[in-house]
């Protein structure tokens, strides 16, 4: 009924792998477990022998392909025609996460299920991942739902095999941020989402410099796919605030203030991790720099 996809890159995911086969055990169904290493040179010894143990298929690229094509290639090599994908530095929050995915695939009643991730209470407070996800990433499932397509999350999500490999089959954009193609794709496909309250914790929080890594990349693509796939992405606020300060003549104006005060921001993010204003200035700023480049 459903495979339970993991890509990974230098994560030791053995918690993971075992709370899973636990979870499988008591409910006493059959669910294909695959985990892929992407070019990982860490913790890869230590994958592979748990997935061993516990009956798992374990897949590796010998260079990193990205996570799109990773997915891709879990994807064709499980046997279900639901998938469940799951980060590797994801944790299932609840002892019946395995079940709830299954009796929602049993239902029939959607094409995609959004399980949804909290954060541990890490009091952590120059951590710029968590500080950005407590504020702005966790939500219970009554309120995603409100707008099914908005908070679209690869992290911990199942969707039918044959929409997701029709959807990507021509993705080619290897960089952060394939989520906003996915929502961008079920929307205008009309395709019927639900989200529900099936969390996982997401423990891999990322040093500041490197989240403002993915948030510059997140934004690229955000203006790749707007630009060469004239895909809608009408839930995007950057691309509303674009609108907005193009319909207003100020696109340059703000873009050039912007990028004078870039590095203060920057610095600011990384020592300080906030305050959380100065990341939305941050990825506008990206967004206009690459709306900008292919003017």
């Amino acid at each position: 009924m459903i495979s339970i996809c993991i890509p990974t890159y230098n994560t030791d995911c053995t918690r993971l792998l075992k709370s899973l086969r636990k979870q499988i055990d008591e409910i006493k169904y059959t669910i294909d477990v695959l985990l892929l290493e992407d070019g990982s040179c860490k913790f890869t010894q230590e994958n592979e022998d748990c997935c061993k143990q516990n009956g798992f298929i374990y897949l590796s690229n010998k260079t990193n392909r990205g996570r799109v094509e990773s997915r891709m290639k879990l994807a064709k090599n499980s046997k279900a025609p639901w998938i469940v994908f799951l980060d590797a530095d994801m944790l299932p929050a609840t002892e019946k996460f395995t079940l709830i995915y299954y009796s929602a695939a049993s239902s029939k009643s959607h094409d995609v299920f959004i399980g949804g991730h909290r954060y541990e209470n890490k009091l952590n407070m120059f951590n710029l991942r968590l500080r950005y996800g407590k504020a702005r990433e966790e939500a219970t499932c009554e309120n995603r739902n409100k707008d099914p397509f908005k908070n679209i999350f690869f992290g911990n999500m199942m969707i039918k095999k044959e929409i997701f490999l029709s959807i990507f089959s021509t993705y080619t954009n290897p960089s952060y941020g394939e989520d906003h193609f996915l929502s961008a794709m079920l929307r205008a496909k009309k395709l019927r989402v639900l989200h529900l309250d099936n969390n996982t914790f997401h423990l891999g929080l990322e040093k500041n410099y490197q989240f403002l890594k993915k948030t510059e990349e997140a934004t690229k693509t955000i203006t790749q796919i707007h630009d060469n796939m004239r895909v809608n992405l009408e839930y995007s606020k950057l691309l509303r605030y674009y609108v907005f300060l193009k319909r207003l003549h100020l696109k340059k104006t703000v873009y050039f203030i912007l990028r004078i005060l870039i590095p203060v921001m920057r610095k600011t993010l990384v020592w300080f991790g906030g305050p959380l204003l100065f990341i939305d200035l941050y990825r506008l700023h990206y967004f206009l720099k690459h709306k900008k480049d292919g003017d």
